[in-house]
């Protein structure tokens, strides 16, 4: 009889032991995501002025400052827009503030827009 209980405490012996492999490397890699999506939530506040909207695209041409934290020189550029923001209170020629963030992609896009009076 103790060769019976011998096999399947060994089998759960193994199994556990490779679920908790499984389990550690899970955590490795949910840190590894979480560094990642900490990382893609830094935003960076710049005043740029609107150029030309394209709504299919979900893009805006914008002339921008220097921005310091990304170490990006003042430009003229298409920007991706997140989707939760309203393109319908932009306008062609319009002085806005934009709050950039990476995207999915790890590419900057445009999280927020701020227009004053709205």
């Amino acid at each position: 009889m103790r060769k019976i209980l011998k096999a399947p405490l060994t089998a759960l012996t193994i199994i556990g032991l490779s679920s908790l492999s499984v389990h550690a490397g899970g955590d490795s890699h949910e840190h590894k995501s979480h560094q990642r999506k900490h990382a893609a939530e830094k935003q960076v506040m710049v005043h740029a002025k609107v150029n030309r909207i394209d709504a299919d695209k979900r893009t805006i041409n914008v002339t921008h400052g220097a921005i310091k934290e990304l170490n990006w020189p003042a430009m003229t550029m298409d920007m991706k827009v997140a989707n939760d923001v309203d393109l319908d209170i932009l306008e062609t020629g319009q002085e806005v503030m934009v709050s950039l963030g990476r995207g999915e992609d790890e590419i900057y896009m445009i999280t927020k827009v701020m227009v004053h009076g709205h």
